[in-house]
């Protein structure tokens, strides 16, 4: 009867430690988040049913990263295979009203604080945007970027030029302390769920080669964020570009990007470096 017992015990035991490293053995969400992330980021659509697999591992995790990362990654699909560029001014039939919100992202100053010709160009419009859309809110970006005057910042440098050429003042949102398109998203965001809470949809405005990624990183950040204090969704509705006539942006800086915003600096670090390893498909 002891030896029964005994075997009963053992087997409860290795029962327990079985189910111990099944529990210790499941991926937390980060880890799940950043392999589709890579896997997207390197392989494009041909990843799209590792990443659908992942959405379920997801799902088992965290129900809820789960649905803010569906909700991310459908939108980089189809911002990356469907994107419609607006050059130089925003399109007909948007909302004609305080809730839309234009954002100006900014550009790296000269040294000596003045704007260059590509931010000028941003600029130009932006204003044609706003003056279409007279009723809507302008939001500049950018903190400070100039080697050799510290006293200016890309967005108040961009909101003067606005005033001067025009624009009401009472319609500018200035945000003067993001140092990358990441930070942009994440303090615009912010501003606007602080001081402009009827606003809940934003159209973006930026170089041609920057729409793709500044929108997703936009898109990611608005979602996350929204998660993350219980709030309302705040939602892309279009953009506008300047031709700039520059190459596109390597399509892995979109990856590191979202590695940033979820806190993985040194990977994203990696990626934009190209240094990462790979997954494979």
């Amino acid at each position: 009867m002891k030896k029964i017992y005994k075997l009963l015990i053992c087997v409860l035991v290795l029962t327990m430690f079985t189910g111990c490293s099944q529990a210790t053995s499941k991926r937390n969400a980060k880890e799940i988040i950043e392999d589709m992330i890579l896997y997207y980021g390197t392989y494009e659509s041909k990843s799209k049913d590792k990443v659908n697999d992942l959405l379920e591992e997801l799902e088992d995790v965290d129900s809820s990263k789960a649905k803010q990362w569906d909700e991310i990654m459908k939108y980089w699909q189809t911002n990356h295979e469907k994107l419609e560029i607006n050059n130089d001014i925003l399109p007909d039939g948007l909302d004609n009203s305080n809730k839309l919100c234009i954002v100006v992202l900014g550009y790296q100053l000269n040294d000596d604080g003045t704007m260059q010709d590509e931010l000028i160009g941003r600029l130009k419009v932006a204003l044609d945007s706003a003056n279409k859309y007279p009723n809507a809110y302008v939001a500049c970006t950018g903190g400070g970027t100039a080697k050799n005057n510290s006293n200016v910042t890309e967005a108040d440098q961009m909101a003067q030029w606005l005033i001067d050429n025009g624009l009401n003042k009472d319609r500018l949102i200035i945000e003067n302390k993001s140092s990358s398109t990441v930070e942009n998203a994440k303090f615009t965001y912010n501003i606007l769920r602080k001081k402009y809470i009827d606003i809940d949809k934003i159209a973006i405005v930026t170089s041609d080669y920057h729409i793709e990624r500044g929108s997703l990183l936009y898109k990611a950040q608005l979602v996350l964020s929204a998660a993350k204090n219980n709030d309302k969704s705040i939602q892309i509705v279009s953009n506008a570009a300047y031709q700039a006539h520059k190459d596109s942006e390597p399509f892995l800086w979109q990856a590191g990007g979202l590695c940033e915003i979820l806190g993985d600096v040194k990977l994203a670090n990696k990626i934009y470096d190209e240094k990462y390893t790979k997954p494979k498909l």
